[in-house]
């Protein structure tokens, strides 16, 4: 990291640049790279100011504090910077998550979110439909269809009655229980 340091009306002791350095390492490992760093100190009657410009590959960080010494007000400052550098990690972290969420073979290509596919037009004005495939209509009693709806991890089974030959649906209730639906005769 290269570090610039600027003292306005103030002494710069090696002991503020050594300070400085050490705690310059956590952004360091936060941002994953060798940044640019200027810190500008300032003495105004009692006031001692910091402020710190990190020029880095993610952006400018910038960041200010006064206190009763120099210490105190670049360890702010610092501070200050670090919590930046977190938030700008986090957010890319959410976005990469987002991205591979949205990219995972488990979804059907990112369309379930209600992106559109290679196919479908770009703007549509009502709810987007998303085709989820074929289900085989194989002709069972109700009670076979239970029988396979409890050892299967589907939410819902679509069966050809065999007494009426009707298409019918059994379906897995929120409350643990199954739901039927059947046609009207």
């Amino acid at each position: 990291m290269t570090i610039l340091f600027t003292a306005r009306k103030a002494d710069l002791k090696p002991g503020l640049k050594t300070l400085a350095e050490r705690k310059l390492e956590k952004l360091e490992r936060l941002l994953h790279e060798n940044p640019d760093a200027h810190i500008i100190l300032t003495q105004e009657k009692h006031r001692h100011l910091a402020e710190i410009i990190v020029r880095a590959r993610v952006g400018t960080l910038t960041a200010k504090a006064d206190g009763a010494d120099f210490q105190e007000s670049l360890g702010q400052a610092i501070d200050r910077l670090v919590a930046q550098a977190r938030k700008h990690h986090e957010k890319i972290a959410r976005g990469r998550k987002r991205r591979a969420m949205r990219d995972s073979p488990r979804r059907s290509g990112g369309a379930a979110l209600g992106a559109p596919g290679p196919d479908a037009p770009l703007e549509t004005d009502g709810p987007v439909i998303v085709p989820m495939g074929r289900v085989p209509v194989k002709p069972m009693s109700v009670e076979e269809a239970l029988l396979l709806m409890q050892d299967s991890p589907d939410p819902f089974l679509v069966f050809r009655d065999a007494d009426s030959q009707q298409v019918s649906v059994i379906f897995r209730r929120g409350d643990g229980r199954f739901g039927l639906i059947e046609p009207e005769t």
